[in-house]
């Protein structure tokens, strides 16, 4: 295990649909092996790839090409296990340790924050859930729905 451990290697990466066999190098678009996150998923938004680490670093990748479109400090610092997830143009990261709310605009081109909530004071470890006009956050202790007034 420790073996598998030390040789194994993060990437993020796109391919062409299609082919058989071994396509290591007939499919592979575009490759990173760097600035990765630990736990979470990157989301592909409005053209882009999108990925938080720990410490609150976001870096979007173009889809198409794997050039980097930005990578900062774009949301609260400290770990990340949750995925981003995206609605109505926008991007939501939760961080882990105390549950605060990053909504950055998926459309803009270098990461602008839209909006960032008080901590909910809770680990916030699970990926949010969204369904009609909602978003559901569970944290250690507690499960928020977050929506417009009606």
């Amino acid at each position: 295990m420790l073996k598998f451990s030390s040789e194994s290697r993060n990437s993020a990466f796109a391919l062409k649909a299609g082919g058989s066999g071994d396509v290591t190098n007939s499919n592979v678009i575009w490759k990173k092996t760097q600035g990765l996150p630990y736990v979470p998923s990157g989301i592909f938004y409005h053209g882009a790839y999108i990925l938080v680490k720990d410490g609150g670093i976001v870096t979007a990748y173009d889809a198409n090409t794997g050039n980097e479109l930005y990578r900062k400090r774009a949301v609260a610092s400290g770990g990340y296990y949750a995925s981003p997830v995206a609605a109505n143009g926008n991007i939501y990261f939760v961080s882990l340790d105390d549950g605060t709310i990053t909504v950055l605009d998926g459309k803009s081109e270098n990461g602008k924050t839209v909006a960032k909530n008080p901590p909910l004071g809770e680990r916030t470890a699970a990926t949010p859930a969204i369904a009609d006009d909602t978003l559901y956050v569970r944290t250690a202790e507690h499960l928020y729905a977050f929506a417009e007034k009606k």
